[in-house]
């Protein structure tokens, strides 16, 4: 006995079945500040503009950024993972996009933003249970102090990244 198929038919099936239903977008959604927070990191810790100047291995980048040894190879690998670095021969160095907007030196950089969302909002949203909870803001009017702007323009430094992340150097 011989079993033969017919190739229209198979492809046929396959069109009227429904994709198998899976959790892999509400993993993806869920754990997404995984690799947010390993970019805003690496921003913070001026990694992209440091591997502007050369590509380098990881012990020399771990010492120039003064990073403790333990994760650290696993930061820079979770990075080469997300896209946002090249990893050859043991050197890494930045891709094409993050050396174009993640260099400080380079007028294209758009750090700053990034630079806000790692130091204020990161951990506002943090928050977002309590805010839909209770309707009180979870910006830095949540302590009661002055408003947001007032409490920007009260500190420098943080007004200094306030203005970066709108553009301004």
């Amino acid at each position: 006995m011989t079993l033969t198929l017919d190739p229209s038919s198979l492809a046929q099936q396959t069109v009227d079945q429904p994709p198998p239903i899976t959790p892999d977008h509400i993993m993806q959604i869920g754990s997404g500040f995984w690799a947010s927070k390993t970019l805003l990191s690496a921003v913070e810790l001026e990694l992209f503009s440091e591997l502007a100047k050369a590509p380098s291995d990881a012990e020399t980048l771990r010492t120039r950024l003064g990073l403790h040894g333990r994760g650290v190879f696993d930061f820079f690998d979770a990075l080469v993972a997300l896209g946002l670095l090249e990893r050859t021969d043991g050197r890494y160095a930045n891709t094409p996009a993050t050396d174009l907007f993640l260099d400080r030196a380079k007028p294209s950089y758009l750090g700053g933003i990034l630079e806000m969302f790692n130091a204020r909002l990161y951990g506002f949203w943090g928050s977002l249970t309590e805010a839909l909870r209770t309707g009180q803001p979870q910006n830095e009017g949540k302590t009661g102090s002055a408003g947001l702007f007032e409490t920007l323009y009260a500190d420098p430094a943080r007004l200094k990244q306030f203005l970066a992340a709108m553009g301004y150097r």
